[in-house]
């Protein structure tokens, strides 16, 4: 009951429309039970006298007849344009209400945390925004109203048999338990073999949504046959649990039938001894067999209609539970969202945990605003880490990061977040022209905000000759680019935002040297300094750069400039021996202790 309130929770002002195709269903299931009882008049007031006295002349039958016939002709007609509008209505609310939750969902999904996309597949996402919502949709538009349908029609047909005969009402209402009691046995079977199947559906979506993503890799490394081994076995899956749910309908269905069809012979057996005994007339018996489906007909939905249910209270349970996830990472209230930030970062004693894990442990500095500053260290030494608090993609376990003064956690999401231009080191492109790619942070950006960002990036020295030039479409996540081209957008992207704080995650790790410092030049020459933070590995990208940062182990351990960072010779000396290509096997070992890495070649002199 709780997801059927929550479903329809989302029909709005279309609740009255749906309200209206109710109330046209009870008008169609009255005009139902009165059809047959013009039919009963016809017979015992105009047919059944003719043919007991032959006298009664023709004129005089067809001048009672026709005027039945055309009421029973113009509620026909009725009946059908009732129907036809009731359904329209049902279809227009249940649309609406899908519509909501899906833009709802969407929301939702944007608004999600890094830990909550971090522990949810894709392919369940996708499978809770498309097939649950569809279940959802066939619930509102269809479903409850069958329900419905079958509640006025059964008690439609009950007021007028009882008005005919209470022995025949009751003898036909005495077979209906059977039919109620082996729906709600099967309801229970069912249950949970939908929620299975919808799990595995996800599973499936996972599969698919992979495989599409990364089918370079599967190619490359020649593994199509274990990846279609892997879809027929998850698929073989999904199509057994699907059989299960049949089987479980199969082998109640039969019950459901042979139910049914008790009902109508009992109705014709019964009918037909009441005229024999005069308890009723042939025009009553007619109504009863006419109608005899509609008590029935009820009975065998219920089946259908409480598998139905059942799949509907499955997927919304789904869904309900994502619409209900509240993101981690929340605008305060009365933030700041307004006001011209300069770019000065600190850090105060920060410490960020993954899981459990400690990733940044206690780290503290002060970046003025328009600096430009390097960040270097082994992989997995926290670097990234240390954006994403900035940007407050994360909150730090303890401790405070600052943006002028100001707690970040004080600003507006969206106004922090348009205050801060990142390039990330894994690039993604939307399938869109280039010129929207990179005006992608403000599309209302003028061109020639959208031809110097691709020139202080050096995207213009290949976009120019690209089919289309700027309005080349990016085939999706930058298919048939090169790394340093979608490098060079994801770059020019972030420039063309001129925001006062930039972020660089390894931006320019696949292009060559003499790109990456003629992006260097073009960095420094722009009019609007922010304040830069670069990552990267080659001593080349940070060299230049006011103050440089050693992470090792989620700590900072060397600090200072190019030439004080060399005069320390420790990890960034080691690293620039090593690029340089005059390290020794010191300045190797430095390097792969960094890493974690052992290497037990070393003590037998092979390096």
């Amino acid at each position: 009951m709780r997801e059927i309130k929550w479903a329809f929770s989302f029909l709005g002002k279309s609740k009255y429309k749906l309200f209206a195709a109710y109330l046209m269903t009870i008008i169609v299931d009255i005009i139902m039970v009165i059809d047959p009882q013009i039919i009963s008049r016809i017979v015992n007031t105009v047919l059944y006298p003719m043919f007991d006295d032959r006298s009664i002349p023709t004129e005089t039958v067809l001048r009672q007849l026709v005027p039945l016939l055309l009421i029973a002709f113009g509620l026909l007609i009725l009946r059908s344009v009732i129907r036809f509008v009731g359904n329209l209505f049902r279809e227009q609310a249940s649309q609406r209400a899908t519509f909501e939750i899906r833009r709802g969902l969407y929301r939702k999904l944007s608004e999600q945390s890094r830990s909550f996309l971090m522990t949810n597949r894709s392919g369940d996402l996708i499978n809770k925004c498309t097939g649950d919502v569809e279940a959802i949709n066939h619930f509102l538009c269809y479903v409850s109203w069958a329900m419905f349908d079958s509640i006025a029609m059964f008690a439609a047909v009950l007021i007028v048999f009882f008005s005919i005969s209470w022995e025949f009402t009751l003898i036909e209402l005495a077979l209906s338990p059977f039919a109620f009691l082996t729906a709600i046995h099967m309801a229970k079977k069912v249950r949970p073999i939908f929620r299975a199947a919808r799990q595995q559906l996800s599973e499936l979506n996972t599969i698919v949504s992979e495989n599409i993503a990364g089918n370079r890799v599967v190619r490359a490394f020649c593994r199509e046959p274990f990846e279609i081994q892997k879809f027929d076995e998850a698929n073989e899956k999904y199509y057994s649990m699907n059989l299960d749910a049949n089987k479980a309908w199969v082998n109640h269905a039969p019950i459901m039938e042979t139910v049914g069809n008790v009902m109508n012979a009992t109705a014709i057996i019964v009918g037909s001894l009441l005229v024999v005994f005069q308890r009723i007339t042939i025009g009553d018996l007619i109504v009863f067999t006419s109608l005899s489906w509609m008590m029935n007909e009820p009975m065998l939905q219920l089946g259908f209609l409480i598998t139905d249910l059942q799949r509907f209270q499955v997927s919304c349970e789904r869904v309900h539970d994502l619409y209900d996830s509240q993101p981690e990472i929340v605008s305060p209230e009365n933030a700041i969202e307004s006001g011209e930030l300069k770019g000065t970062i600190d850090f105060e004693h920060v410490s960020l945990s993954y899981d459990g894990t400690e990733v940044l442990k206690d780290i503290s500095f002060h970046i003025p605003a328009g600096a430009t500053v390097g960040i270097m260290g082994p992989t997995g030494s926290g670097k990234t880490s240390l954006f994403n608090l900035i940007a407050r993609f994360v909150d730090p376990t303890s401790g405070t990061v600052r943006i002028d003064g100001e707690n970040v956690k004080k600003y507006n999401l969206q106004f922090l977040r348009r205050n801060v231009a990142v390039a990330l080191q894994d690039v993604f492109l939307f399938s869109d022209t280039v010129e929207s790619n990179i005006v992608y942070g403000v599309p209302d950006a003028p061109q020639e905000v959208v031809y110097r960002s691709a020139l202080d990036a050096d995207a213009d020295s290949f976009v120019k000759h690209l089919p289309d030039g700027y309005d080349t479409i990016v085939g999706e996540r930058g298919m048939g680019l090169s790394g340093g081209q979608k490098q060079r957008l994801s770059l020019a992207r972030a420039l063309s935002q001129e925001a006062p704080i930039l972020i660089l995650d390894d931006t320019t790790s696949a292009v060559d040297l003499e790109t990456e410092h003629y992006i260097q030049q073009r960095l420094a020459q722009r009019d609007k300094k922010s304040t830069t933070l670069i990552v990267a590995q080659r001593i080349s990208s940070v060299k230049n750069a006011d103050i440089i940062f050693i992470l090792e182990d989620g700590k900072i351990t060397e600090s200072g400039t190019h030439k004080e960072l060399l005069a320390k010779k420790g990890y960034y000396y080691s690293i620039y021996r090593i690029q340089q290509g005059y390290a020794t096997k010191e300045d190797l070992q430095k390097a792969i202790a960094a890493q974690k890495i052992k290497v037990t070649a070393l003590e037998g002199g092979d390096l």
